[in-house]
């Protein structure tokens, strides 16, 4: 039964792994050209629906409303690095 938690949360690990260098080509992509490119798409469709909810959370700061930077790709690694801290390994 142990053996079966461990290959659980190693192919959870490898999915949020893939969903932060997403997180990441996204954003040098966005950064360095201002084009749609099917790379940006592919980004945006597979991380938005996990970016979306936290850049809902962090518009009701006061704060960070008239911030021209998006926080939410930092909050989101922050959230995923802490997921994978919690998974046993």
């Amino acid at each position: 039964m142990l053996q079966f938690y461990f290959i659980i949360a190693q192919t959870v690990n490898a999915f949020l792994e893939a969903l932060m260098l997403l997180i990441l080509v996204r954003v040098l992509i966005t950064f360095f050209t201002d084009e749609e490119s099917p790379a940006l798409n592919f980004c945006s469709a597979v991380t938005e629906p996990v970016v979306a909810p936290v850049r809902g959370l962090l518009s009701r700061i006061p704060a960070l409303e008239d911030s021209p930077i998006d926080f939410s790709f930092v909050a989101t690694s922050l959230i995923i690095m802490i997921v994978q801290m919690a998974l046993p390994y």
